[in-house]
Order: C-alpha cells, then structure tokens, then sequence
C-alpha cells in the first residue's frame, strides 16, 4: 500500500513540517547572500519543472518566464523573511496544495502575529468566531469583518493574502486567506471595518499582539474532533457514531478494533471525517475493509518520467515526442482492498468538509461505488499525493507534489475536491447558530434508512 506524506492538517492548523536538517538549523541570518537567494529559487524552478504534477492545471502560467520575473524580485529582498515570502509567492503560482515552501524555524515567530480574535471563511464572508475577552465588548461574536484598512474584503485577499497561499481549490484558498487576513508584522496596527450580528457597522484598530500571549477567548461552538485520532458513541441505541481523525498513527487500528464488536450491533452508522487531514492510506484502507462486501478499487497515480536519451530522440522522431514535450509518465495503481469476512453492511453516511483531505480522501475514492455509504458535508481539501523535498538556503524547505492521484475511471478531484452526494456548504448562519447542521442532518436523513 503506498504511504502518502500528508501535511494538510498540520496546515489548517496553521503548522508545518520541515526537513531534519531545517529544522536543527536555529541561526537562520537576518538576510541571505544574492548568491543563496538566486540559488533557492533557482532550486525550487529546476526541481517543479522536472517533478510537478499539475502543470496542466495551470495553463495561463508561463512557468520560465515567471522565473525569470522572479529572479529581480528575490534579489531586491532586505530580510530572510522577505525573501522566503517572494518564494511563496512564486510558488502559490502552481496552485498546489502539496507544493509548498516553509520558512525556517522560529522565523515566522519573530515575523508574524495577529490581534486576539480568530476568523473562520463562510459564504466568502470573515466571521468572527473567537474573540479576546479585553476586544469582546468591541467586536461580538459573530460579527463579520467587511474591509481592512479601507479596503473591501474580496479586494484585501486577493490583492495582499492569497497571492501567497499555496492551494489547490478554490474553497480552500478562501478558507485559508480569511484565517491569516489580519496576519502582519508584530506590534503593528491594523485597522478594520465590521458588521456586528445586530447590523451596527464599526470601525476598529487592533494591534497584531496576540501570538506570544496566553489566550483568554471566548468563541461560538464549532464542530470539532475530540482531540483523539478515534472517536466513538451511541446517538441512540440504533446509531453509532465513529470519528477518524487521522490515518497517521497506526493507535487509531487499536482503539478501532477494540470498539468493532460494539459497533457492529448498530442498525446505522456515521462516520466523520471532518477532522482528518490523511496520513497513511493503508491505514484508511484497513479501516474502510470492515465496510464493504465487496473488494474495492482505490486510486489510480502516475508520475513524470524522464529519460534523457528520449528526449534528444524525440526530437527527430514521432515515438520519444512525449519525452521531448515533458509529457512522459510512469503510472500505476493503487493496491486492491479486499473485503473482510467480518464485516459490517449497514446504511452509512460519511461526513466530509473542506479539511478531509489526501489519505481520507482517498478513503471517499475506495467507497465510492458503495451503494449502502452516503457523503454528506462540503467539499474536501482536494489535494494530495507524493511530495518530495528539498532543504533552502537559510534554513527553510520546500517540497513539491511529484504525484498525481486520480479515481480509478480517471476522474478528477485533486484541484477541485470530492464533492459530497448530499451538498450542505457553510454559511455565516451556522456558525452563529453553533449547531452541528451536517451531523444533525445525517442523523434525521439515516434515521429513515433503518
């Protein structure tokens, strides 16, 4: 079965991983010399233009001549963080969630705060859904932020936060740009406009203070894992309900199979995988077999090939012109889940958001064809794959996604998400009204079922 390395839960998180020898590195210098600066960029053009999976996905991008466009601008750069965040943004250019740059350790610390207040996207609006208890009486909860520094929220983003986000669908983009909307050099002010829930419009100015303070917030309840990698209970004494968190510690196949005979007494099922942002799809896999009756087919990958011979061949003749044009694959398929003998057939519904990504999304891939699973939720991250990565002058690192996963029948989802059977996207109104509608819903529509 093959491990995927995933990170997109430690990003919604607002965490990254970086190579062993990135990480040891505490010393990362106040600025870089033009020679480790060119060479960095110079690493990562080489390295996406060789390994990248999804070039097809960006068709307007002239990825040469934005290197060279780069090339002035990341010389021009004053400090290391200035320099990391115009790598950022030459790599936000491939639009990729598994393509990623990650600045060194502790330089985003000393670079970066926020005010006390977290903002959670819904319906492309900024709702406020945590708040500092000295800023609650300025800013309720539930309130909506509609410009920053005079400008609309729509403009904002895209003008000064997206530019740098890496992301492979656009709900994501606009999830991750409302979470870092107010991000900025510490200390500083920002200043905001907002729609508080009772209608009245405030103008406010906050200071980016709050990272290196102990919270003291008060938040609207939101959907949300228990804070293990396995969840179960009884809705009631027909329906179980099971939380995958994360297929990346094999403890979630121990606490599953010791809760499997109690589960396998339910009438209806729900499983959530609202919180699980992947790790090991064989984990995924294992889990996923006491579901079906049947063996199941997972995805199917392909990944660059070059050979360098073929190249110069493919330039005279008609059977090497793929190596020529960089359009050469290597591919295969995921391996075949077989069904268990013990197994559990019940009406199901899966839960699914914009955080259910790579290996929990491969999880939705394999049930696919399972007539008695039904998704319900939002879209998921729509991202995953091989990445490979490398160590950058400074400190830092990137990695760059070298495989591309697809549903066996060729299907898309990497860039767009899987989309749920049963649609129910976020608005402002669920938040506010703290009720779990994607949990209720599955619960009233499984009920009819059994």
């Amino acid at each position: 079965m093959i491990k995927k390395i995933l990170l997109a839960s430690l990003l919604i998180l607002g965490i990254v991983s970086i190579s062993i020898s990135a990480r040891e590195n505490l010393n990362t210098p106040d600025n870089l010399s033009k020679e480790d600066k060119l060479y960095g960029l110079s690493l990562f053009w080489k390295e996406a233009s060789y390994n990248f999976a999804f070039f097809d996905q960006v068709p307007e991008l002239n990825f040469d001549k934005a290197y060279r466009e780069f090339i002035p601008k990341v010389l021009a750069t004053e400090t290391t963080y200035e320099y990391y965040r115009e790598l950022m943004k030459f790599n936000a250019l491939l639009k990729d969630g598994h393509t990623n740059i990650y600045l060194p350790k502790g330089l985003s610390s000393k670079s970066v705060d926020w005010p006390a207040l977290n903002i959670t996207e819904a319906n492309h609006q900024a709702v406020v859904t945590k708040v500092g208890r000295e800023l609650q009486n300025k800013i309720p909860l539930g309130s909506t932020i509609i410009s920053v520094e005079g400008v609309n929220l729509e403009t904002h983003l895209k003008t000064h936060i997206m530019p740098y986000i890496a992301s492979s669908t656009e709900h994501i983009l606009w999830n991750n740009a409302v979470r870092n909307m107010l991000n900025g050099t510490p200390n500083t002010k920002v200043n905001v406009s907002i729609k508080t829930p009772s209608g009245e419009l405030k103008d406010l100015t906050l200071t980016r203070n709050s990272r290196h303070k102990k919270a003291d917030k008060i938040s609207l309840k939101q959907p949300s894992s228990n804070g293990e990698l396995f969840e179960f209970k009884w809705l009631d004494n027909k329906v179980a309900y099971i939380s995958l968190n994360g297929f990346h510690d094999e403890k979630i196949l121990q606490d599953f199979n010791g809760a499997y005979k109690e589960i396998k007494q339910s009438k209806g099922l729900i499983i959530d995988l609202r919180f699980n942002g992947g790790g090991n799809t064989s984990i995924a896999a294992e889990i996923l077999s006491h579901f079906t009756n049947k063996d199941l087919e997972g995805s199917i990958w392909k990944t660059r090939k070059h050979i360098a011979a073929y190249k110069a061949w493919g330039n005279y003749s008609e059977k090497y012109k793929d190596y020529t044009q960089d359009n050469a694959w290597e591919s295969g398929p995921m391996e075949l889940l077989k069904a268990k003998d013990n197994n559990h057939i019940v009406p199901t519904y899966i839960l699914i958001g914009r955080h259910t990504a790579s290996a929990a999304e491969d999880f939705l891939i394999y049930a696919d064809k399972l007539k008695h699973f039904s998704t319900i939720g939002e879209k998921t991250y729509g991202s995953t794959g091989q990445p490979i990565f490398f160590d950058l002058p400074g400190g830092g690192s990137l990695r760059i996604c070298a495989k591309r996963d697809t549903y066996p029948d060729g299907r898309e989802f990497v860039g767009y998400g899987i989309s749920p059977k049963i649609v129910m996207n976020r608005m402002p109104e669920h938040l506010k009204s703290e009720k779990d509608i994607v949990l209720t819903s599955a619960i009233q529509k499984l009920k009819t079922k059994i």
